[in-house]
């Protein structure tokens, strides 16, 4: 379903974006998915009892690949501003190994356990590459940007004579800096590495870095791929997560 979804806005942006071939381009739409491999821990308490549980070797968390949807806006020739968004849904089913607590609820040794974790990314930045290298086929500069995460967990037992099934969700957010870089040595092709990152002590921290290629057969129509790994650890209230997302993406862009 994800991927019809993605090829389904890939042919709507496509369309439109013949009638802007003329223009000098402003606005870049950029839709990727990301092949993602998951590793991290989860943690809520009540009254100060709770469990540290790994998602992968407690909860047997599959790996998923998702959506990303972008909008650049160039403002000059060395500063562009970035929205992005992203929306991942983890889900997990295994037979308990050991007894966890998780939101004053015990899931006792053996007990089949269904997971799901949501993770809904938003970010906004500024990029100002005003560094020149190589006559101006090369940018360098800052990237500053505003991340926020959306994070809800269930844990559910549905086979006990009673079922239960226990939820928590909070919102964790940072400030980041880091460093763009652009080279294109053809006008066909671009190079592209970024990387921002921020932290900040007990409540937590954030990095995210990628590096891909860019064919551009035509102005306003480019083809990418890459790699990319965002890992982040927020603690708010009673609820803890870290987690690494990682893997290789491709992807498509339209300009107008």
């Amino acid at each position: 379903m994800r991927a019809k979804l993605f090829v389904a806005l890939s042919i709507l942006v496509f369309i439109p974006c013949l009638a802007f071939a003329q223009k000098d381009v402003t606005l870049e739409l950029e839709g990727r998915y990301w092949f993602t491999n998951l590793k991290g821990n989860f943690k809520v308490t009540e009254d100060g009892t709770g469990t540290n549980m790994d998602l992968k070797g407690d909860l047997r968390i599959e790996d998923e690949g998702y959506p990303e949807v972008r909008l650049t806006w160039y403002t000059g020739p060395k500063s562009k501003i970035r929205a992005a968004y992203t929306q991942a849904s983890y889900d997990g089913d295994t037979d308990l190994q050991e007894t966890i607590e998780f939101n004053g609820q015990t899931y006792n040794t053996g007990t089949r356990v269904e997971t799901d974790l949501d993770i809904k990314y938003l970010r906004l930045g500024w990029a100002w590459q005003f560094i020149d290298i190589w006559k101006g086929k090369a940018k360098l500069g800052t990237l500053v940007e505003g991340k926020v995460f959306w994070v809800k967990g269930s844990l559910e037992a549905p086979d006990l004579s009673s079922p239960v099934k226990e939820s928590e969700k909070f919102v964790f957010g940072l400030p980041t800096i880091g460093l763009a870089f652009d080279m294109n040595p053809h006008r066909m092709w671009n190079i592209f590495a970024e990387g921002s990152g921020m932290y900040a002590g007990s409540y937590g921290y954030t990095y995210e870095a990628e590096a891909g290629v860019k064919l551009i057969p035509i102005k306003i129509l480019s083809i990418l791929g890459g790699y990319r790994i965002l890992e982040f650890k927020g603690k708010v209230e009673d609820a803890h997560i870290r987690a690494r997302i990682y893997g290789p993406f491709v992807g498509m862009t339209v300009r107008f």
